[in-house]
């Protein structure tokens, strides 16, 4: 990827963070990304174009960084525990990224059935871990999708209470998170 392209996506990414989709505009993005007006143009064909690159780029490097490191030969709380933590650090090291994501399903660029379409492929893996969990009887019996969003999504809005100052914790707690998490998808 260009380089000015990655700063362009980043610029609009921050901005729509701080300031939401109708506070952004093409000179905002090409003044924080130090690129001229015109430069955004080479690269998206108009202000849609950049914000759903920006949307399904991001998606993509979250779903790596969610599964980097998950061994599916590992016991199924092990493989869990991976994941839980890698969206965890990914999501605090990223927090606009998760302010962009937020203002974005909100957005009218949002569409359901693209939304479907990028979580099977890029967090096929997640979906199969959970899937293959409730195949084999250790997670409760509802769609891998759902158990994906009572395990993870959650970490969403605890890091943004974390982000703002909201809640403070520590190794201990993020344990206790994550037991809490595991056993609201376990099968009873």
């Amino acid at each position: 990827m260009s380089n000015k392209r990655e700063r362009i996506l980043s610029a609009a990414e921050v901005l729509i963070a701080s300031k939401g989709f109708h506070g952004m505009s093409m000179q905002q993005v090409a003044k924080h990304a130090n690129v001229a007006t015109g430069t955004i143009y080479r690269y998206f064909a108009d202000k849609e174009t950049m914000l759903r690159s920006a949307h399904v780029e991001r998606l993509s490097e979250v779903a790596i960084a969610i599964v980097a490191g998950v061994d599916a030969s590992k016991p199924c709380y092990d493989q869990f525990s991976k994941l839980w933590r890698n969206t965890l650090h990914y999501l605090r090291a990223n927090p606009d990224s998760l302010c962009y994501r937020v203002q974005y399903e909100a957005s009218p660029l949002f569409n359901r059935e693209e939304e479907q379409q990028i979580d099977e492929r890029y967090f096929k893996t997640v979906l199969e871990f959970f899937e293959c969990g409730r195949a084999q009887g250790v997670f409760r019996d509802i769609p891998a999708q759902l158990l994906g969003f009572i395990a993870l999504e959650n970490l969403m809005l605890l890091t943004q209470k974390c982000t703002k100052g909201c809640i403070e914790l520590d190794d201990e707690l993020y344990q206790q998170l994550l037991d809490a998490s595991w056993n609201a998808i376990l099968k009873r």
